[in-house]
């Protein structure tokens, strides 16, 4: 085989490992709805990026004492274990404490997840660029087939009956695709102990790679000295400048990778506040006139379709060296921001809400066009895929060191884990969105200054 294949098949492994668990989790919707309650997913869901957001702040001071090797052996046992101790916990009478305690191994999922993917992403980078690419279409791909497999369990287990028969239906679906993930887990984390083994050798923090460039670049200094004819002659040897010395014009990382990311951060926030509350509540047109049912079923299977095939081919696309390299950094800042349309154009699309009076449609939103809807959903979910894999590739390039490489790919973590959040916030029924926004803004300005003036 060869070794860049062998690249790409580990890669595309641990992508599709890194967020597996919750894919699985939002997947049984039908499991929560019944054993929980109808709004429980939106809950988790966003307590699950709370968690991530936390965990990205932390992985920066912590990639610099430990090395991505202790990363990837604390994220897969907490996903096993995670999986595993998800169905009991249904047996809980209280409703309250059952609740709680389901949350401690989503939270926790989610703090390692965000610790070791972006450890992935910096060890992607130092072996091959295109392969941070390979770790988002990894993740594209598990999400999809998960979904496959909840709309096939859906379709076998679909009488929502109140009896026995159907709660034990939905336990022993959510045991069996819980234990198969968490076989694939198992599979995931043996990968990444190979590559590690094979690739990585012995492990290094941030500090020594620091160190190893330090020393380089002394050790550059003296060979040239040596080669300098007025050293040679006896004159005054030039003093040999300390790598810090000779960095300090150099911008930090965080201040040369800042206007990528808070690109990607605004890309992501117009993303989540409209996907999926205004994104998939856009009602179909022809159906509405001609069957009065502005929200067909085939109409959403066919429209959800579109955006999840567009959004693996928005992931696919930067795989190729061609398209990497015809694409600069200032076209994805561009992208980015052009996304910030969409969040006009959706929400006239949904709004006002869709009337019906007797079975007859009688109000429909401003914007009523189903060509123009789907045109929409496929920039829409183009532009998100294309350019959150861009950026994982092009924060590198004005990065010089494998160490800078690591610290950007956390910090670039920190600022898509914000825009997530940010976007979610802004339509979360479950919180006092107006009160709650403000707060989390006003951390997230402290977030951001703190981040751009870090050395």
């Amino acid at each position: 085989m060869k070794q860049s294949t062998e690249h790409n098949l580990i890669f595309l492994t641990l992508g599709f490992g890194s967020y597996l668990t919750f894919y699985c989790l939002i997947a049984q919707t039908n499991y929560w709805r019944r054993f929980y309650s109808d709004t429980i997913l939106t809950v988790y869901s966003m307590a699950y990026t709370f968690a991530e957001l936390f965990g990205s702040l932390i992985a920066l001071p912590l990639s610099k004492k430990v090395s991505p090797n202790f990363f990837a052996h604390i994220h897969f046992p907490v996903q096993i274990i995670g999986l595993a101790i998800i169905v009991p916990l249904k047996n809980i009478q209280n409703q309250m404490l059952k609740t709680v305690l389901t949350a401690i191994p989503l939270l926790a999922c989610g703090l390692t997840a965000s610790l070791f993917y972006p450890a992935c992403i910096a060890c992607a980078a130092q072996i091959n660029p295109i392969l941070s690419a390979t770790l988002q279409v990894g993740c594209g791909v598990s999400e999809i087939i998960i979904q496959l497999v909840e709309d096939a369990i859906t379709i076998f287990f679909s009488d929502s009956s109140n009896g026995e028969k159907y709660e034990k239906s939905l336990v022993l679906n959510a045991v069996a695709f819980y234990v198969t993930s968490g076989f694939i887990l198992v599979g995931c984390w043996a990968t990444w102990i190979y590559f590690s083994k094979k690739y990585l050798g012995k492990p290094n923090t941030q500090k020594q790679l620091e160190a190893q460039k330090q020393d380089l670049v002394i050790s550059n200094n003296v060979t040239n000295n040596e080669n300098n004819p007025d050293f040679l002659g006896g004159d005054n040897p030039p003093q040999v400048q300390p790598a810090a010395q000779q960095n300090a014009a150099r911008p930090s990382v965080t201040r040369r990778i800042a206007p990528l990311s808070i690109a990607l951060m605004v890309g992501f926030v117009v993303h989540y506040a409209m996907f999926p509350l205004f994104a998939l509540n856009v009602p179909c047109v022809y159906t509405a006139k001609k069957f009065n049912r502005p929200f067909d079923d085939w109409w959403s299977l066919i429209y959800l379709t579109i955006y999840m095939f567009v959004d693996f081919v928005g992931r696919m696309l930067p795989m190729s060296k061609k398209i990497v390299k015809k694409v600069s950094v200032k076209v994805v800042i561009a992208i980015c921001f052009f996304r910030v349309s969409f969040g006009v154009i959706f929400p006239l699309m949904s709004l006002p809400k869709v009337v019906m009076e007797n079975g007859i449609v009688t109000k429909m939103p401003f914007i009523t066009s189903d060509v123009l809807s789907v045109i929409c959903i496929i920039l829409f979910a183009f532009c998100n895929s294309f350019t959150a894999t861009m950026g994982y590739i092009k924060y590198q390039d004005d990065l010089d060191t494998p160490a800078e490489i690591e610290r950007g790919s956390f910090i670039l973590g920190v600022f898509l884990q914000i825009g997530q959040i940010s976007g979610k916030s802004r339509h979360d029924s479950n919180f006092q969105v107006k009160n709650f926004t403000i707060l989390f803004d006003f951390y997230v300005y402290l977030i951001f200054c703190n981040l751009y003036f870090m050395k």
